[in-house]
């Protein structure tokens, strides 16, 4: 009976810990740096209170396709046809250009040109989620600029659930088993392909059809729409895709339909509280000893710079409106869910080492957290400059106009 008093207690530590954390990064605009660092002290290398293999990482691995899923769902294809090209370049730089730093800053340091590119591809996604966190709370979300940041990172997701379904496959072969290197590859590439063409015609399909059969069962949309994410989440990880661009599928498919987001909505505490597991179970699988290495201190610190470079520059697509840049750069910097599963996908495969993993996940922390605080005041300036420029147009003064951009 007292070793159940004990895990009872612990639970409720972890929980008023995990709330505190959540609450502490959120002055950041990053609940998540503060649930993973809750995650690092309570974890196997911490406090013990979350062992290895628990429920908590369970429960994680569930909120995590849960959060991929409300992207999918996220999609406004209106949003998709206004911002043009842009916002292609701008995923697609921001998706390969943290992959060849990685590569260069590794190999600079010693590594392998594997390590590098295990350690680029965890830089290579964008955390859409505090994205529109911060253009909600600036009430910029719907605005031009809005629309652009969210298309970006949305497809920036997309490639980096490809990348990782490439690194999975690539991690998943068996040493010296002589599997194809060319099939290994392409292998997830067509399988992504395929399950895109699928969510495609799904998301045509499926507006059409839940429309006629409830179009106002907010409930029945939730189930239906879990019930297809799961059964794209099978068949993607079975094709040899990963499992998470099922889940994105999933709720792309939905995305159409009027009602399905304002259903989700009303779960957003419980998927709220879920998603703080999982970043807490992320924590409890990164060494909080190794964290503190020397080697991997000096080699993350270093590779933060190019984090953040990486894809500050991605706003250079909306030259000549360097202050619009700017924002959106500092938008793409904040990384999410999937860096993290990359980099730790990764390492378990033994794709780089112990330093690298390290440094990466440094990475991924510090740009993290200074993402929201450099983009809400590169938005305020931004904004500032769009009121002065307005008056000054209506003035005449076009000259100055010119200045002030």
């Amino acid at each position: 009976m007292e070793a159940y008093l004990v895990d009872i207690a612990r639970l409720a530590l972890t929980l008023a810990a995990l709330a505190l954390g959540g609450r502490l990064g959120a002055l950041i605009d990053a609940p998540l740096v503060g649930e993973i660092l809750v995650g690092m002290l309570l974890g196997p290398d911490g406090a013990g209170f979350v062992p290895e293999n628990s429920a908590v990482v369970l429960v994680g691995d569930f909120a995590l396709c849960l959060l991929v899923m409300e992207g999918g769902l996220s999609i406004d294809i209106g949003a998709l046809n206004s911002v043009g090209p842009i916002a292609f370049a701008i995923a697609v730089s921001g998706t390969m250009l943290p992959i060849a730093l990685g590569v260069a800053y590794m190999s600079a340091c010693g590594y392998g040109v594997m390590a590098g590119v295990a350690a680029g591809t965890s830089l290579s996604s964008t955390s859409i989620g505090m994205a529109t966190k911060v253009l909600q709370t600036l009430g910029e979300l719907t605005s031009p600029l809005g629309n652009l940041v969210c298309v970006a990172a949305m497809v920036d997701d997309v490639l980096s659930l490809v990348i990782l379904a490439v690194v999975s496959n690539v991690e998943g072969d068996d040493q010296g088993g002589g599997r194809d290197v060319a099939w290994m590859t392409s292998r997830p590439i067509l399988a992504s392909v395929g399950v895109g063409v699928l969510g495609a015609g799904l998301a045509v399909a499926i507006p059409r059809i839940a429309g006629t059969l409830f179009p106002t069962a907010d409930d029945a949309v939730v189930w239906a729409m879990l019930g297809l994410s799961l059964g794209v989440v099978v068949a993607a990880g079975a094709a040899g895709s990963t499992h998470l661009l099922g889940a994105f599928v999933g709720g792309a498919a939905f995305s159409g339909l009027s009602n399905a987001r304002r259903a989700f909505a009303r779960h957003a505490e419980l998927n709220a509280w879920l998603t703080s597991v999982f970043f807490l179970s992320v924590g409890t699988r990164i060494p909080l000893r190794g964290m503190f290495d020397a080697r991997g201190v000096a080699l993350g610190a270093g590779y933060s710079v190019f984090a953040v470079v990486g894809k500050l520059v991605t706003g250079a697509w909306c030259h000549p409106d360097w202050p619009k840049a700017r924002a959106v750069g500092w938008a793409m910097v904040g990384r999410g869910e999937l860096g993290f599963v990359m980099a730790q996908s990764a390492h378990a495969g033994g794709l780089m080492g112990d330093a690298p993993y390290v440094a990466s996940v440094w990475a991924l922390l510090i740009a993290t957290a200074a993402s929201p605080v450099f983009m809400r005041r590169a938005i305020d300036v931004w904004k500032r400059l769009e009121t002065l420029g307005n008056g000054l147009e209506t003035s005449g003064n076009v000259e100055d106009v010119e200045a002030v951009r």
